[in-house]
């Protein structure tokens, strides 16, 4: 999996007005997608899509796609910022806040964000993981391109996954150690000092394999796996259970779909905010990797190598996982990609002003 590793730094920015009201426009930089949807739908022109290529190339580690174009003439990574806004523009009417697919902007009104206000139009995206049917594997937590899923799982003990009995016999030990190098569950601690000859074994880690019974140069150690030899008659099911939790981190999520994508168990659901499509013109891409480097969902790459020196020249998309804000066709120098979006699931509004701006994303 492609992980974006570039170390971004926040370049927040925090206006606030008051009047009847008390408003409040905030932004993180480190959640922008550099999609621009605010700054083609602010009506009074206050915000500006800052060099998104140049950006995707900041900090680039030449490890990250495999591709050494993008590493090249890169030195120290500059503080670029994804967007910049005219205080003295703004209005604070929100337009920015309500329509950014992941809240990098929060305009609040007398503290309360206007995601939670009704009046305001928001989008129907959301990621959620069902506990009833998770089964904590943490792939969902591997796959996740922003690091927003956290599986604390607690495991049962060993104890009550298997059973059976071991003893040593110290009369015939002759604390070689031989059982304590084989023992995979690293249960055997052995003391071969000449008058402090000792052997411990830890029941708790022991796994009854018998290997340590079976290595034993004198037959010293006697073992055996009640589960394997009598059948699992003294183990309780429920206690073998993996069990645990899971969080998802609203700031971070992109909806991109990663988690239901590698869930097993169909326990991990997504809805993203728009729908659409996504393609790359080959014949114009020039490799410079720009896109792949800015995408938050991880969904286009460079094909893998299928051999040394075969490495294919051309940037793929995975549609699937693509949320479609557009941020990689910002900041291809050469227009090789082209993002429709069909779709827009939002909340209705009455506002004429925030229909045509849905209207205007859409299209």
């Amino acid at each position: 999996m492609i992980r974006n590793l570039k170390e971004v730094k926040d370049n927040n920015f925090d206006i606030t007005r008051s009047a009847e009201e008390v408003r409040n426009l905030s932004f993180n930089d480190h959640v922008c997608l550099g999609c621009g949807i605010c700054e083609s739908t602010c009506p009074v022109e206050a915000i500006t899509l800052n060099a998104v290529a140049l950006d995707a190339r900041v900090g680039f580690e030449t490890y990250f796609s495999g591709h050494d174009k993008i590493g090249q003439n890169i030195k120290e990574a500059p503080d670029v910022q994804r967007i910049s806004i005219d205080e003295s523009k703004c209005v604070l009417c929100g337009m920015c806040s309500g329509l950014c697919p992941v809240d990098a902007l929060v305009l609040t009104i007398n503290d309360v964000p206007i995601r939670e206000i009704d009046a305001y139009p928001h989008y129907n995206a959301f990621s959620e993981i069902d506990d009833d049917e998770c089964i904590y594997c943490k792939r969902c937590e591997i796959a996740c391109p922003r690091d927003a899923i956290v599986i604390e799982r607690v495991l049962p003990s060993r104890a009550d996954l298997v059973t059976g009995e071991i003893e040593v016999n110290e009369d015939d030990c002759i604390y070689c150690g031989v059982c304590q190098e084989l023992c995979p569950a690293e249960a055997i601690v052995v003391d071969s000092e000449t008058g402090k000859e000792s052997i411990v074994i830890d029941k708790d880690k022991c796994v009854y394999c018998l290997v340590c019974k079976k290595s034993c140069p004198t037959n010293a150690i006697k073992a055996l796996c009640r589960a394997c030899s009598y059948g699992e008659y003294d183990l309780d099911p429920a206690k073998a259970v993996v069990t645990g939790n899971s969080v998802i981190d609203s700031n971070a999520c992109v909806y991109c779909g990663w988690c239901e994508g590698v869930c097993p168990t169909d326990a991990a659901k997504h809805k993203k905010p728009f729908e659409g499509t996504i393609e790359v013109d080959q014949d114009k891409c020039q490799a410079c990797g720009a896109c792949v480097d800015i995408c938050s969902c991880n969904a286009l790459a460079f094909p893998v190598s299928t051999g040394p020196g075969s490495r294919m020249e051309h940037v793929i998309a995975n549609a699937d996982y693509c949320i479609k804000c557009k941020a990689c066709a910002n900041a291809c120098p050469n227009e090789a990609i082209t993002v429709v979006r069909t779709e827009i699931d939002h909340t209705p509004t009455n506002s004429a002003t925030w229909n045509e701006a849905l209207d205007a994303i859409k299209n």
